[in-house]
């Protein structure tokens, strides 16, 4: 939809989420009772937040089903009053069968799950049908996740082992950062570095979620690119085997050979990736070719 040139932005994100019902494919869809439409859910981005989080937290309060983000399907603009509407969205996979009350029954007062045909038939607005139809002629993916290990301390004032290196201040806090974005995508196996900084990198979330930090010397700063190259395309084989997310962080080095080995196309040497930093790959699950990606710097 076209929009004015200069309008201010208000950013929101959701999920497209269905399921196979009884009758074949259902789709979520909500009711707000103030606007008196039929919408996917979707809700407006709160500071600090990375548009994913925000699309799984908006979902469980507005359908009270708990789900993760898949690979990202549409940004939509449309006009609201003065400003101009940017809606990110994402498949949405569910995490389980839980199902709660919305948080607020005066903003959402129905949740259904409806057949294709009338979820396209009942959806209030032409930009969300268009989303549907999209995402359901997305083919099935497997998220992993590269992340380049939070700040570290200086190497001038540390006299011991590099490898025994710990995070700085403002490292433990990208990595306790990263936990949430990793909770989006559903991540549940992890693997680092022996590095301590890797390690520590993926431990606030691997402690909020009780999955094990694998360390692996074939991601180790002066590890052989070859064996680097191995690790990964194994990684890729247990990914579209068992479709369990997984996020794996390594060294700045170490980072364009982790991509590269996917069949990544684009240059992470030439904007290399920050502290802190992950890599989001979306791999077709029949094929194993990377189908989209994202960046997301840590905001600290």
């Amino acid at each position: 939809m076209a929009v004015a040139v200069g309008r201010p932005v208000v950013r929101a994100a959701g999920l497209v989420v269905w399921r196979q019902g009884a009758s074949g494919t259902e789709v979520l869809t909500v009711h707000r009772p103030a606007w008196q439409d039929w919408v996917l859910p979707k809700g407006h981005i709160d500071e600090g937040e990375l548009p994913p989080e925000t699309a799984c937290r908006e979902l469980a309060e507005e359908s009270g089903c708990h789900a993760v983000a898949a690979r990202p399907v549409a940004v939509i603009d449309y006009p609201v009053k003065n400003t101009t509407k940017r809606v990110h969205w994402w498949v949405g996979r569910l995490a389980d069968s839980s199902r709660r009350a919305p948080a607020d029954p005066h903003e959402i007062d129905a949740v259904t799950w409806r057949p294709v045909a009338d979820a396209l038939a009942t959806l209030t607005y032409a930009d969300e049908r268009q989303v549907l139809t999209k995402a359901l002629a997305l083919g099935s993916t497997r998220t992993l996740i590269i992340i380049r290990h939070a700040k570290a301390a200086s190497r001038e004032t540390w006299s011991k082992a590099d490898s025994l290196r710990p995070l700085s201040e403002r490292g433990q806090r990208q990595a306790k950062r990263l936990r949430d974005l990793l909770a989006a995508y559903g991540v549940g196996a992890l693997m680092a570095s022996p590095a301590v900084r890797c390690k520590q990198t993926l431990q606030p979330y691997s402690q909020s979620r009780h999955v094990k930090v694998e360390p692996r010397p074939e991601l180790a700063d002066d590890a052989r690119p070859s064996d680097l190259a191995r690790l990964m395309r194994e990684l890729r084989a247990d990914l579209l085997a068992d479709g369990v997310p997984r996020a794996v962080c390594g060294h700045l080095p170490g980072l364009p050979a982790m991509a590269a080995s996917l069949g990544w196309g684009e240059d992470i040497e030439t904007v290399p990736m920050k502290p802190g930093e992950a890599l989001v790959l979306h791999i077709d699950a029949r094929t194993g070719t990377v189908q989209a990606s994202e960046r997301y710097r840590s905001p600290l």
